[in-house]
């Protein structure tokens, strides 16, 4: 039987952990209070029953012993009425007194409180002590009884039997127990009063709380909850509120990344489009017609006779495939630059800025590398972007910073490959500029898709640093 009732204590408690707060509060304050309570009864009857009991015995003690002299004379004149009427004046004065009377020293009954007949068996319950008090519990259907026998004058007279009921101090001890206990009750109620009270008072803001995180968890941050106090639950609120504006934040750059990299693919599938239609026109504009114009330099060349104008022809038509070839050279040269999978990043990079620096006489770009960056060799994907990275940041510096200098610094430690691209000129604010513009949203990109990062410094009048690091993946030693 153990076993199941076990079980149903766990059950019980089981249940009680998946309710509300509130009525676990409320529940924990009427445990609390049964708990307290009934301890409090317990020993309130177990102290009071033994004070009584000890009340009871002394008071029959003191009767008896009270009744035992004022009976003497009445005994020595044989005045049996006299007596009679002690014994009942006892019994009236004294609401506790049940019985009393008196016997001779032979043991017969002289004297006693009894109308309707005296109890045989009464006299058989308390033997008789001629030196000393004797007290007995006797169990009626009245209730408890102290039956004292007091000896009057050492015995040499007799005896006085005296019987004190506990109904009358039961019924005060039932009645304080009912007070306490109806007290308790008052007591719990008043507990679950303001248990409930204080419940809804701590549970309101989290309910509100439950229910805001039910709004953000359905998409929607526009929620905010009002602090009114400084305690544990405003300091939660708080967080929560700064929680969902942190998230309402994240989400609105999320909104805009999201929007700015479809904007970004489609641009970059624009551009892909355009770049494939430059490429078809070069190659119709220039370099087809190049080469329609070799076919035909060719087909005049069976026809001529003189041999100085077949040199010469013959030597036109050489530059004009010069040409063809130097123009298929800028076309693959503009899609992937050849040094790039020859040679290397660093490598790439410094023809990269040797153009641009022969290309502008006005406009210098200064390139350092650090550490053996140049002696080694990267993940072609790394490679690519790094160099597009640096491609697009230094046009940047050239269509916009309205400067005649930058500096370029590239550099491999730690697993990372670091660079940076720096200018002198107006500068812009970024936050503003970074929404719409395309080209740093896809040197952000790279460098995240790379694993790495970009970070770009500017302010009006200051100029503009573009910093950046990516993991050197598969990095292998240079010949």
């Amino acid at each position: 039987m153990r076993f199941p009732l076990f079980f149903s204590v766990f059950d019980i408690f089981k249940r009680f952990y998946n309710v509300s707060l509130r009525i676990k509060v409320i529940g924990l304050v009427i445990f609390a209070t049964l708990i307290l309570g009934l301890p409090v009864i317990y020993f309130v009857n177990r102290d009071f029953s033994q004070q009584n009991n000890m009340q009871l015995r002394l008071m029959s003690n003191s009767i008896g012993k009270q009744l035992s002299s004022q009976s003497v004379n009445y005994i020595l004149e044989d005045n049996i009425y006299a007596l009679t009427r002690l014994l009942k004046n006892s019994l009236k004065n004294d609401p506790d007194v049940v019985y009393a009377f008196i016997q001779n020293k032979r043991g017969e009954v002289i004297a006693s409180t009894f109308n309707g007949g005296f109890p045989a068996g009464l006299l058989k319950v308390n033997d008789f002590k001629p030196k000393g008090l004797s007290t007995v519990k006797i169990k009626t259907n009245k209730g408890m009884i102290y039956d004292t026998s007091a000896p009057i004058l050492e015995g040499r007279l007799g005896s006085v039997r005296v019987g004190i009921s506990s109904v009358r101090s039961n019924l005060t001890l039932y009645s304080l127990i009912r007070s306490i206990f109806f007290s308790m009750i008052f007591a719990a109620v008043l507990a679950i009063i303001l248990s409930g009270a204080i419940a809804w008072w701590v549970m309101a803001p989290i309910v509100k709380l439950s229910e805001a995180v039910n709004i953000v968890k359905n998409g929607s941050y526009d929620v905010k909850l009002d602090v009114k106090r400084d305690d544990e639950i405003g300091k939660l609120t708080n967080g929560f509120n700064e929680m969902v504006n942190s998230l309402k934040k994240a989400n609105s750059e999320q909104i805009e990344n999201d929007n700015l990299r479809k904007n970004f693919i489609t641009n970059v599938i624009k551009a892909q489009e355009e770049e494939r239609k430059r490429i078809a026109r070069d190659l119709h504009d220039q370099f087809a017609q190049l080469l329609a114009y070799i076919k035909i330099r060719f087909g005049l060349l069976k026809d001529l006779n003189d041999f100085k104008e077949a040199r010469s022809s013959i030597i036109q038509i050489s530059e004009d495939l010069t040409k063809a070839l130097d123009l298929v050279r800028d076309i693959a040269k503009s899609l992937m630059p050849g040094i790039l999978d020859e040679m290397g990043l660093v490598c790439a990079a410094s023809s990269y800025i040797d153009d641009i620096n022969k290309k502008s006489a006005d406009f210098k770009v200064d390139f350092y590398t650090g550490g053996s960056i140049k002696d080694k060799r990267f993940h072609p994907n790394t490679e690519i972007n790094v160099y597009r990275i640096i491609q697009e940041a230094l046009s940047n510096v050239i269509l916009h910073s309205q400067t005649n200098y930058a500096k370029i610094s590239l550099e491999e430690g730690g697993g990372k490959i670091r660079g940076a691209i720096e200018d002198y000129g107006i500068g812009f604010k970024y936050d503003i500029i970074k929404k719409d513009s395309f080209g740093i949203f896809g040197m952000i990109e790279r460098a995240k898709l790379l694993g790495g990062d970009l970070e770009i410094e500017s302010l009006p009048g200051k100029g503009t640093a573009v910093k950046f690091w990516v993991p050197a993946a598969q990095i292998t030693k240079g010949n």
